[in-house]
């Protein structure tokens, strides 16, 4: 099952939430190896994580299969204020980020 949740949707769902952060510190930290993500509590949680930020979730057999953060290119996002060098030329953005 597929789940389009808001962050606050998200967070109303403290289980979900949970999973959520523990995967991402999973992938990002442990298999990934970006130690400045590294928390005490194992979770991943960044500044992108706003009110705008958009989680899409797979629910397979109860359990969390799959995810992704869509970010709005309207307002910083991590194309323009991490990982820049990935982009060829100028990071995606909307004419009124004012980046």
């Amino acid at each position: 099952m597929l789940f389009a949740l808001t962050t606050q949707e998200l967070m109303e769902r403290p289980d979900l939430w949970e999973a959520v952060h523990r995967l991402r510190y999973k992938i990002f930290v442990e298999e990934m190896g970006w130690t400045d993500l590294d928390r005490p509590d194992q979770l991943e949680i960044d500044q992108f994580d706003h009110d705008e930020a958009e989680h899409h979730l797979v629910i397979r057999n109860g359990e969390l299969a799959g995810y992704q953060r869509m970010l709005p290119t309207t307002r910083p996002h991590l194309l323009t204020d991490v990982l820049s060098d990935l982009c060829e030329g100028q990071s995606p953005r909307d004419r009124m980020c004012g980046n």
